[in-house]
C-alpha cells in the first residue's frame, strides 16, 4: 500500500508517494511548515483514488487528426496532441 501526500487545491499536479504512513505524515508535516499553513494532506493511494478521481479530456491526434480522450494528468511526452511525443 501506498500513502500520498499531495496539494489540497491541486491534488492531482502535485503529489508525492511512500511506502509508510509515517513516512509521508513527516512529509506533509516539513510541507505545510515550509508553507506557513496546512495545505498538504496525507492519504492512502486507494482513498486518494476515490476521493480525488482522474478526468477525461478531449485532444487532437497530431498525425491522424482524430480526437480522442486521455487522462488529465497526463504528461506532455506522452500527450499525443503535442509534437514532442511525436518526436520521440
Amino acid at each position: 500500500m501506498y500513502y500520498i501526500v499531495f496539494h489540497k487545491d491541486f491534488p492531482h499536479q502535485d503529489k508525492r508517494y511512500f511506502n509508510s504512513a509515517g513516512g509521508a505524515k513527516r512529509s506533509a508535516t516539513c510541507s505545510n511548515r515550509n508553507a506557513g499553513r496546512q495545505v498538504y494532506e496525507v492519504l492512502a493511494e486507494t482513498l486518494f483514488m476515490i476521493k480525488y478521481p482522474v478526468g477525461m479530456k478531449t485532444v487532437k491526434n497530431l498525425m491522424t487528426g482524430q480526437e480522442i480522450q486521455i487522462a488529465e494528468d497526463t504528461p506532455y511526452c506522452c500527450d499525443p496532441s503535442t509534437e514532442r511525443y511525436w518526436s520521440m
